[in-house]
């Protein structure tokens, strides 16, 4: 059962709650919109997923960021603090006790700094988010240039040096331009920081992804030793795009999500 649910500054925000997640016993799945694509996803992803969840008796809620789909923008009131109202209302208003927070893109940002601030998030879902460059990232990259036929290799050779030339007032925007992520000690001080909460997350990384990931060793050099852990999981999918256009990769995700929360949050009390 799907309810439409009004929440934030003057409840002038709204998402679509699918379940019931004071009766169901497992964390409640919440998905912010991504990017400027609203509350039902890229390609109706959230709205799939979300009906697919239901039927594991899993609760989610979808729901548009000020600024996208129909929800206005609003002063003082970024993703962040509209994630962090929706969780305050979905806990006084409908029973929810823990959350899982994430989705694409920025989603994924958002849902690390709200599982940082909000001790009830228990899981992030991190699709296409932090990731930082390096050895790894480099040598994939040149080993990507060096599986280019020879006569090729001037040309992109040529591309890579004048990027790294360019001055930061003549450069092409970049992801960094558009995305407020810490710098990397501290992201790998705060992943560990959620492991040891016993934060559970799930990292999926894409080949649409190029500009920030491309091998999944960086995924340890980026995070440090807490990637280790056994509440982590990270799965690299070269083949498919940012947004997971072909319906084999959606159906891909989705079964990958749904497992994963499964095997990881049944034991909260949910029916078998």
């Amino acid at each position: 059962m799907d309810t439409m649910v009004q929440f934030g500054p003057e409840q002038r925000l709204v998402g679509v709650l699918t379940g019931n997640p004071g009766a169901s016993g497992m964390p409640l799945v919440v998905l912010p919109s991504a990017g400027l694509l609203p509350r039902a996803g890229p390609f109706r992803l959230h709205v799939e997923l979300s009906r697919r969840l239901a039927r594991q008796g899993v609760s989610s809620f979808r729901f548009d960021v000020p600024g996208v789909g129909e929800a206005p923008r609003l002063k003082g009131c970024g993703s962040r603090e509209a994630t962090l109202a929706a969780l305050e209302h979905l806990a006084s208003m409908h029973g929810a006790r823990q959350f899982i927070v994430g989705g694409v893109c920025s989603a994924a940002d958002v849902a690390w700094s709200v599982a940082l601030a909000d001790s009830r998030v228990c899981g992030v879902l991190m699709l296409d988010g932090l990731s930082y460059t390096g050895p790894w990232f480099r040598l994939a990259l040149a080993a990507g240039v060096l599986r280019r036929p020879m006569r090729e290799w001037p040309s992109v050779m040529k591309r890579l040096l004048g990027r790294m030339q360019e001055s930061s007032s003549e450069r092409a925007p970049v992801i960094e331009d558009y995305r407020d992520w810490p710098e990397r000690p501290q992201a790998q001080s705060e992943f560990a920081r959620l492991v040891a909460r016993d934060v559970r997350s799930l990292w999926v990384y894409t080949g649409g992804y190029t500009a920030r990931f491309l091998h999944p060793r960086q995924f340890a050099w980026s995070f440090g030793g807490a990637v280790r852990d056994r509440r982590v999981a990270m799965h690299y999918w070269p083949d498919c795009d940012h947004t997971f256009f072909a319906r084999v990769h959606r159906d891909r995700l989705m079964d990958t999500v749904e497992g994963w929360l499964v095997s990881n949050f049944r034991s909260q009390g949910a029916p078998a």
